[in-house]
């Protein structure tokens, strides 16, 4: 049971020092004379637990509960009471086994809840009190003037009463929700059977556009389908053949090896076969004499030179064959580039003449345009292209900088991989200087003068190849960016042609454009400029009325409509400026454009000429540009017409229309000039490209040249000096070869390339830096456009275009014959200076030719002699001899086998190179495919067709899709929302007719369980009415009457009391004492009914005798058996029976209490 242990009040009313007041179970009474403050006791716990009304509590507000100081005292700031409950039996939703209820209210009438001294606010408290079943308005508090209150209560109010106690409230909530369910549900069935309607119209009007939709993205599905084929064919044939060439590249890779492998194996041969003839040497030597070992030499000096000159020799003959054929063949070269460099040159002369017409009209037509520009005040735009050409040099220099430090970089690790080659060269020469001896000088001399030109030749050809790669690198580098350059020029010739595409629109609109009419200014695109940033943004806000056609009148729209439907063209929208309503723009949508995240009016961010003023106001309104979503919620959707940066459109009705949407070229106006100027600079860029990439080609023919002669040169003495090696020994001094050793060993300790990285990372940071700047304003640029002003300066601008388009077109091609006659005269010119170097060869060759076989007889008869004056020496060493004229033999077979492998292995690198460079070039070209077919990854293939049939079906399906016109796509979406709706309306609409029968079936159960609650109540509060009032009363009898048996909430409840004889009396006519015995039975039958855990009654037995009080004593105190009373009175009799009493008493106006425990 939940009772009150304890009440502690402070401040409160007379209250003026702290009071504690310990209350028991059972029954506690509190007496004390008037005006002492005995019902402030129980105002005090009333405080507590929130009663409604401060009259209530006998105060006007709040502040007035709180202690005035009387007439001398000091009052308090504030009123404190708190109320102990008992929580052992876990009544309250709160762990502890007490719990503490605070109040406080302040001088300023503001009340402040504690629960066990945690803040709350009045309705947590509340919460708290009804999960204990307790009521600050319940029924079981019965305050001074409670009872006249119940005595003069009207039967209706009493049936009200009965009516919450059977719990009929809940049944009046249910019935009150299910009426209201009921309206709204037919509310919305007569929405919906209108929307219904509706949508069904709605949905026949967009079949057709739908279906002509459907046809049209099966077209370019069709059309995707046969690309994404067209260019998997052409991706897997150059695939295979790029297969192949790898396969190619692979054979002359293993075919190199092997002739390298077989090089290296007739070396190893000759070199052992030159050890057995160095031992039978010595052995000869040692049996024969000096001249014998001298007559040796001679002969084998003179066989081995014999076998050199002989090899030299048929390389000069086959060498002057060669230069006798190319020759010939590169006279012809050039007698076919003379004649195409005339060619050119003619139609160059042709097409100067054309463009100096061209030129002339061109600028005619640029005065009209300035001329007209100044008439209007028409501005110019930033000039963007100059910032990116400020930019594109910076970049230039940056890249420079990298290329200089990357190559100075791989200087000096192809520094350290020669110093580190010089290293074991030298380390393997030294070995070999200590194991041979020293011979002959003369050899050694010639032997030095060789490796002095060898030293030359090598530096030369590692110089050459340094150069080479150079010029490789900055050749890459020019294509590269003329590559990146006519890439761009072909985007921005593109967007020049779109943009002129893109302003006329459909088929229809494109007509009417054409025709040129009076009074037809153009569309509303046409007539306006945006910056690049709200293009998207606008495009979304004007949506379809962008293509509108603005015309001076509504004749004149009269007269093209009439025009396309004589020539079945399509449907245009027109706005005539002398009958179009332009929207006003409310206060509210300029306060809305100022916000925090807001752009403005749209209106407002498009420039156009102020006679079109009503045509912007009617298609844009007061939309307002905002930064996102986000911004719009916050500024609150449906207060304006919004749209996002991003192309999310949020309408007045609370519609939201957005998701992913790809930036379109330009937006309501397009500005010509920047792509003009960006063609003409790129025009300039190509072409000084072009001669960059021309010159470098030369360049590098002529360094290759250099290459290639020094590798033959290089091979030949290489050759020879081998020959003297292997005939007599290194001849270096050690030491200093050991010392030379050392110094290249710490060279190449110094020589990482680490010292570089720094730098490059500082420059490629800022490379990377202009790269972003640049991509900023490129980006920029591609979103500003120009558009044209009224139609005569749209026939100048036109005039100007056309006109440009023809010097361009004769331009480029003039640049393209430029690029011939340069590309021809340059081959011209190779091929003059291949000329004079072979005439250079054939003397040369010729000369050596000469010389070698004037040699080659001279050693030949010299051989003769030497070797009959040997055959004396043989016939004694016969057997020896034999043995080193086999090797000698062998080595002449191998020596020759050497050589036709090297010049084999030069022919198979030539080969090797042109084979790398197809590869290349197939890759790029199997790199571009795949890239182009990454668009069609998703896209299913057509088999069995063929590349022809494709590109017919392609054009066909694209020439379909152009006379289809101008199809509504989003009718695609928009059908299927609405068939989506309009089922979901159906389905509702089922829903709603469904949840009406139900809500009519409860009201129903309700009405019918309503009554039953309420007599079935009824009956047992008049059976305990009748019990209690016959315990008070010594005399009578009283009972519960109903106005309307039949229909009990018709009418109310009555009370008739029976005192003496048959005659029932109204309550009215009752005594004072008589109606608080009636009242106080009404309480207590009501009590019985729905017990509470303790009751707080206040002078109730105000108008009772003394036998009447003791009756109600006794009463109470039966009923404190299973609650608690707290019983305010100053009659004895009431006290009689009370467990404790607490007496009030007063001084200065500040009242105590005494309690006594009987």
């Amino acid at each position: 049971m939940t009772i009150i242990t304890k009440l502690t009040a402070k401040g409160f009313k007379s209250f003026a020092k702290r009071v504690d007041i310990d209350l028991i179970e059972g029954y506690n009474a509190v007496i004390g004379p008037n005006g002492f403050g005995k019902s402030n006791i129980i105002d005090a716990i009333c405080f507590v637990l929130g009663k409604s009304s401060a009259k209530g509590l006998r105060a006007e507000k709040s502040a007035n509960l709180i202690y005035n100081g009387g007439k001398q005292g000091k009052a308090a700031s504030e009123a404190e009471v708190s109320i102990h409950f008992d929580n052992s039996k876990k009544s309250f939703p709160i762990e502890s086994k007490e719990v503490k209820i605070t109040r406080v209210v302040k001088q300023s009438g503001n009340s402040t809840y504690y629960v066990n001294d945690k803040t709350m606010t009045r309705q947590q408290v509340l919460d708290i009190l009804a999960a204990a079943r307790i009521d600050p308005d319940g029924h079981n508090i019965v305050l001074q003037g409670d009872i006249v209150h119940f005595m003069e209560m009207r039967p209706v109010e009493r049936r009200e009463i009965i009516e919450d106690i059977a719990g009929i409230s809940m049944f009046e909530e249910k019935k009150e929700k299910a009426m209201h369910e009921l309206t709204k549900v037919q509310e919305r069935l007569n929405e919906a059977e209108i929307i219904l309607t509706e949508r069904e119209k709605t949905l026949k009007d967009l079949k057709k556009d739908r279906d002509q939709a459907i046809a049209y993205k099966e077209l370019e599905q069709n059309i995707g389908r046969n690309k994404a084929t067209r260019i998997h064919l052409v991706l897997k044939e150059k695939s295979e053949e790029l297969e192949d060439v790898e396969k190619k590249y692979s054979e002359l890779e293993k075919e190199i090896s092997g002739i390298q492998e077989e090089i290296t194996n007739t070396k190893k041969d000759i070199q052992e076969k030159r050890r057995e003839i160095d031992v039978i040497n010595t052995e000869l030597s040692e049996k024969g004499d000096k001249r014998q070992r001298e007559l040796g030499k001679e002969i084998e000096y003179l066989k081995t030179r014999i076998i050199k000159d002989s090899s030299r020799k048929d390389v000069c003959d086959n060498e002057l064959k060669k230069l006798k054929e190319r020759k010939q063949s590169l006279e012809e070269s050039s007698k076919e580039y003379e004649k195409k460099v005339q060619e050119a040159h003619t139609k160059q002369d042709k097409l100067q003449k054309e463009n100096e017409d061209v030129k002339k009209k061109e600028e005619q037509v640029l005065q009209k345009i300035e001329n007209y520009k100044k008439k209007h005040g028409i501005a110019n735009q930033d000039d963007v292209s100059k910032i990116l050409e400020d930019l594109d040099q910076k970049i230039e220099a940056k890249q420079k900088e990298i290329f200089v430090i990357e190559e100075e970089k791989q200087n000096e690790l192809r520094k350290k991989d020669r110093i580190e080659y010089d290293i074991q060269a030298l380390e393997q020469r030294i070995e070999k200087i200590q194991a041979l001896k020293k011979e002959d000088q003369e050899k050694f001399s010639k032997l030095k003068k060789n490796r002095e030109e060898f030293k030359d030749i090598t530096k030369k050809l590692s110089e050459a190849l340094n150069q080479s790669s150079v010029y490789s690198a900055q050749l890459s580098s020019a294509r590269n960016k003329l590559m990146d350059a006519q890439e761009e020029f072909a985007k921005l010739r593109t967007k020049s042609i779109g943009i002129r595409e893109a302003s006329a629109g459909d088929h229809a609109i494109k007509k009417i454009i054409e025709q040129k009419m009076q009074g037809v200014y153009g569309t509303v695109a046409d007539l306006g400029q945006v910056s690049g940033k709200y293009s998207l943004a606008m495009e979304v806000a004007a949506g379809s009325r962008m293509k509108s056609i603005v015309v001076a009148s509504d004749a004149i729209a009269a007269k093209c409509i009439q025009y396309l439907k004589d020539n079945k063209l399509g449907v245009v929208t027109f706005l005539p400026l002398n009958k179009l309503q332009e929207r006003a723009i409310t206060q509210e949508e300029r306060q809305i454009a100022k916000e925090n995240g807001g752009h403005g009016l749209a209106i407002e961010l498009v420039q156009y000429e102020s006679k079109f003023s009503s045509v912007f106001k009617y298609v844009l309104g007061g939309t307002v540009v905002v930064d996102d979503i986000a911004v719009a919620r916050r500024i609150g959707i449906g207060r304006a017409r919004m749209v996002t940066l991003t192309g999310d459109l949020l309408e007045t009705s609370g519609a939201m229309i957005g998701g992913f949407r790809r930036e379109s070229s330009g937006g309501l106006g397009f500005q010509q000039k920047e792509v003009n100027s960006g063609m003409e600079r790129l025009d300039k860029d190509m072409e000084r490209l072009s001669e960059t990439v021309t010159l470098l080609e030369k360049k590098k023919t002529e360094n290759e040249e250099v290459i290639i002669y020094s590798r033959e040169r290089k091979a030949v003495l290489e050759a020879e000096i081998r020959a003297a090696e292997v005939s007599i020994g290194g001849m270096e001094d050690v030491k200093e070869l050991e010392t030379k050793r050392k110094e290249l060993l710490a060279q190449s300790k110094e020589l990482d390339g680490k010292r570089f990285e720094q730098s490059l990372a500082r420059i490629e940071k800022e490379l990377g830096k202009f790269k972003i700047e640049k991509q900023g304003y490129m980006d920029t640029l591609s979103k500003m456009g120009s558009s044209e002003i009224n139609k005569e300066f749209e026939n100048f601008e036109l005039q100007r275009q056309e006109l440009r388009e023809q010097m361009i077109k004769n331009d480029s091609e003039k640049n393209s014959l430029q690029n011939q006659v340069h590309l021809y005269s340059t081959e011209k010119e190779k091929v003059l200076s291949i000329l004079k170097n072979m005439e250079k060869e054939f003397e040369i060759f010729t000369k050596e030719l000469k010389e070698l076989q004037e040699e080659l007889k001279a050693n030949d008869d010299i051989l003769r002699i030497k070797e009959k004056n040997q055959k004396q020496f043989y016939a004694e060493y016969k057997e020896m001899f034999n043995k080193r004229a086999k090797c000698e033999e062998f080595i002449q077979k191998r020596d020759g086998v050497l050589i036709r492998n090297e010049e084999k292995i030069r022919a198979v690198e030539g080969k090797r190179n042109d084979v790398s460079i197809k590869k290349a070039v197939l890759g790029g070209e199997v790199e571009g495919l795949k890239k182009e077919f990454e668009p069609f990854q998703d896209v299913p293939l057509r088999r069995g067709i063929a590349l022809v049939d494709l590109q017919a079906e392609i054009k066909n399906f694209e020439t379909m899709l152009r006379t289809m016109g101008n199809v509504n796509l989003r009718a695609l979406e928009i059908y299927e929302k609405v068939n989506e709706e309009y089922l979901h309306l159906t389905q509702k609409f089922d829903t709603l007719k469904l949840e009406k029968e139900d809500v009519l079936k409860m009201m129903f159960e309700i009405e019918s369980k309503k009554q039953e609650s309420f007599l079935k109540t009824f009956k047992l509060l008049e059976r305990n009415f009748k019990e209690i009032f016959s315990s008070l009363s010594t005399k009578g009898e009283a009972e519960l009457v109903l106005e309307n048996p039949e229909n009990v909430f018709d009418g109310g409840v009555d009370i008739r009391v029976r005192i003496v004889g048959s005659k029932y009396l109204d309550i009215k006519s009752l005594s004072g004492g008589e109606k608080t015995l009636t009242a106080l039975s009404f309480i207590f039958a009501i009590q019985e009914f729905e017990p509470s855990w303790f009751y707080l009654m206040d002078e109730v037995d105000a108008a009772l005798d003394k036998k009447n009080s003791e009756l109600l004593s006794k009463l109470i105190a039966k009923y404190s058996k299973g609650a608690q009373y707290i019983v305010i009175s100053h009659n004895d009799a009431i006290i009689s029976e009370a467990e404790t009493i607490y007496g009030v008493t007063m001084q200065d106006g500040i009242s105590k209490v005494l309690s006594l425990k009987v």
